[in-house]
């Protein structure tokens, strides 16, 4: 597994949700007090993202729109094949 760390501009977020992440990957999204654990089922135009959670207790789809929370975004883990990317927002 190759794991990376980069860092996003809090303006650029969006964009590079839009362009970088794909359906499948698994994603790991910690903002305010909430951790988000699970795989993407959807990625819409305004980088709102469609997460089915993985979890023993919570196995629902949840709507998360990045827009909403990338003021309190603390890092977001994504990972597709091989590769596990930490995403830092830089404010």
């Amino acid at each position: 597994m190759i794991n990376k760390s980069i860092i996003v501009d809090e303006s650029k977020l969006e964009d590079y949700i839009i362009n970088n992440f794909r359906e499948g990957a698994i994603v790991e999204i910690s903002y305010n007090r909430v951790f988000v654990p699970g795989k993407i089922i959807h990625v819409y135009d305004d980088a709102t993202l469609t997460i089915q959670l993985l979890g023993e207790l919570l196995n629902q789809r949840v709507d998360i729109n990045i827009s909403e929370v990338k003021h309190e975004l603390i890092e977001i883990v994504y990972t597709y094949e091989d590769e596990s990317i930490k995403v830092i927002v830089d404010d």
